[in-house]
């Protein structure tokens, strides 16, 4: 079947506008994704560095010692 230079013309058209479009949407994807990544290495740095803080705290308190001398 062959077709009309109008039809193949046509044709090319939309092939060109739906490339662009989706390339668009990958752009917009990429993008989305990057910022997925980077919110989720903030995250995790801020919670490494809350389980730093936590463990430091627990270095630092004394423990505390039984009273078995007491009154009784």
């Amino acid at each position: 079947m062959a077709l009309s230079t109008r039809m193949l013309a046509l044709i090319q058209k939309i092939d060109a506008a739906d490339a662009a479009h989706f390339a668009k949407l990958q752009e917009i994807a990429k993008k989305e994704s990057d910022a997925r990544a980077r919110t989720l290495e903030r995250r995790l740095a801020n919670l490494r560095s809350a389980r730093a803080r936590i463990a430091e705290d627990n270095n630092r308190r004394t423990p505390v010692q039984s009273c078995d001398d007491g009154p009784g």
